[in-house]
Parts: C-alpha cells; sequence; structure tokens
C-alpha cells in the first residue's frame, strides 16, 4: 500500500469500524469514532511502518477495489491474524475477495506463520461465506442480547 492511499485508507477504516461496532451494539454512538480511533492508533502507531504489520491495496488493473491488512496475532506471534480485509462493494462477487485471502495466506506462510485468523462481526453474512469457503473455521462466539 502506497502512503496516500494508506491515508485514505485509515479514514474509511476508522469509520467504518466505528459504524460496525455501534450496528452489533459493541459501543454506543457517543464513544464509537474515538474508540475506533485509539483502536487503530494502538494497532498501527507508525503507521505504514509499523514492523510486522503488512497492509495491501487490491486492483484490479490500475483500480485499487479493496485492502487487507495482515500481521502477527497480538495473542500468538507464530500466527498471522488479517486485522482488516474489504472489497469494495462495486467490486464484490468477483472473485476479488477469494484470490485476495490465497494469496494473503500464501504469504504469511512464506513469512513462517503456521496459521492465520480473523474477525468477522457475526451480522455480516457474505464476509463468513467468503471466509468458511476460503477454508477458515469458526474458533470462537461471542455472544451478546439487549436488555
Amino acid at each position: 500500500m502506497k502512503p496516500k492511499a494508506f491515508q485514505e485508507y485509515i479514514s474509511f477504516a476508522v469509520n467504518e469500524y466505528a459504524k460496525e461496532k455501534i450496528e452489533v451494539g459493541s459501543w454506543s454512538t457517543k464513544q464509537a469514532q474515538q474508540n475506533a480511533q485509539m483502536t487503530y492508533d494502538r494497532l498501527l502507531p507508525k503507521g505504514l511502518n509499523t514492523p510486522h504489520h503488512f497492509l495491501y491495496s487490491i486492483y484490479d488493473d490500475t483500480v485499487i477495489v479493496g485492502y487487507i491488512w495482515f500481521g502477527a496475532d497480538n495473542e500468538n506471534q507464530s500466527r498471522a491474524f488479517i486485522f482488516d480485509f474489504e472489497i469494495y462493494h462495486d467490486y464484490q462477487n468477483n472473485g476479488f475477495g477469494s484470490q485476495a485471502l490465497k494469496l494473503v495466506s500464501n504469504e504469511a506462510k512464506k513469512m513462517g506463520f503456521d496459521t492465520i485468523g480473523l474477525h468477522v462481526f457475526g451480522n455480516n453474512d457474505k464476509a463468513i461465506h467468503v471466509y468458511q469457503k476460503s477454508g477458515f473455521g469458526i474458533t470462537d462466539i461471542k455472544m451478546q442480547k439487549k436488555i
């Protein structure tokens, strides 16, 4: 990912993460933007130059159609973790997601990681389908109900 694309990515990703956390009921509207920004600042303190984090733009010829960010899992350094991944809406259902997951899995393996994990919001059926189709299995389920 180039620096200009990274700046566009961060602006988009922080806002999307805040919206998703609000949507699933994890954060209030009042706290979401600040919490999302703090999360990204903590995970990428040096932006593109944060050690052990790899951010890629996903292209269709010369057009950026999405992004993927992976690195060492915070809980187990021998595992890779996909911190963020998106294929933009207009480019979904064209195989870009599956292809990107395959490439990142291969790249992580070359780097010496033995597994690759990710998080998906429970309400994102489309992403869950793509991940399961790509060989990812469910390891944990966190649930909540509004009272």
